[in-house]
């Protein structure tokens, strides 16, 4: 991974994921929980601690990032988001999960999602910011739209969510440059 660069929001730390502080069965446990992946593909997926770390090594040599997102009041570590970053066409493709089900509807994936967003079309130097979710995932609906993307595209009936085909719809959200 490029430079570690760790993002503060009025209530947030996102800093570089570290194997040794964020890779636990708690984090894990998130991957297995049904409610948790529900709208990703990782619900397709058999989660343990090696998976995990392969998946984290995968960030190691290259242009992406992945953050864990804490808590800055005590410090708990709610869930990741990551950008795979393509350098040579100026693109960033953004996910996000929060895992924490404790926090969900306190608007915590939004703040981080606006910091990652804004780190990415500013000192990160990405042109475009990109991320698609299906349509029936209303959470993430209203945070690419709270998060000033623009539509980018839809892919109809491109998953299957319980069997029923689902759209992915994408938004985009651009450099200022």
């Amino acid at each position: 991974m490029s430079d570690p660069v760790t993002l503060n929001t009025d209530r947030l730390t996102l800093r570089p994921f570290d194997l040794s502080m964020h890779l636990t069965e708690r984090y894990v446990a998130w991957l297995r929980d049904p409610d948790v992946v529900r709208y990703s593909e990782q619900r397709h997926r058999t989660h343990s601690i090696e998976s995990c770390r392969a998946f984290v090594a995968g960030f190691e040599d290259g242009p992406s990032r992945l953050w864990a997102i804490e808590r800055t009041t005590d410090g708990l570590h709610i869930g990741n988001i990551h950008a795979d970053i393509d350098p040579a066409n100026g693109l960033a493709d953004v996910a996000i999960l929060i895992g924490a089900r404790e926090v969900w509807g306190q608007g915590y994936g939004l703040e981080a999602w606006n910091a990652v967003l804004d780190w990415l079309l500013g000192p990160g130097e990405i042109r475009k910011v990109v991320a698609g979710c299906m349509r029936s995932n209303t959470a993430m609906m209203r945070i690419m739209a709270r998060s000033q993307m623009i539509p980018d595209g839809i892919r109809s009936a491109h998953y299957l969510r319980d069997g029923i085909p689902e759209d992915i719809v994408f938004n985009a959200r651009f450099s200022d440059t």
